[in-house]
């Protein structure tokens, strides 16, 4: 009876953080299509389009220190941190690809 009881509350558990969730990952996994004033696009993993938005409050991180915009180039993989609204970035860590800016 005890285990039975134990497993309910640990399955309790886990419901109610997936729901609090409410299914959603808050991820985007891909690479920059475009980037127009405070507007994203990627193409994400599984090959759709996506739409962030991006706003002072936007972190940006680059070979694991802290970068800007600037990082965010045609082509470059990107893992964005999305906040509940799965509309604006919290957080973008840049990866490889892309065409650098040349200087």
């Amino acid at each position: 009876m005890r285990k039975i009881l134990t497993l309910l509350l640990v399955t309790a558990a886990f419901a109610t953080t997936a729901l609090a969730h409410g299914g959603r990952s808050h991820q985007l996994l891909g690479t920059v299509k475009s980037l127009h004033e405070n507007d994203l696009t990627i193409t994400t993993t599984a090959g759709r389009e996506a739409s962030v938005n991006l706003t002072a409050d936007t972190k940006y991180e680059k070979d694991k220190k802290a970068s800007d915009r600037s990082a965010l180039v045609e082509g470059a993989r990107v893992s964005i941190q999305l906040d509940e609204d799965d509309k604006t970035a919290i957080k973008i860590k840049v990866g490889g690809g892309g065409e650098q800016p040349q200087h």
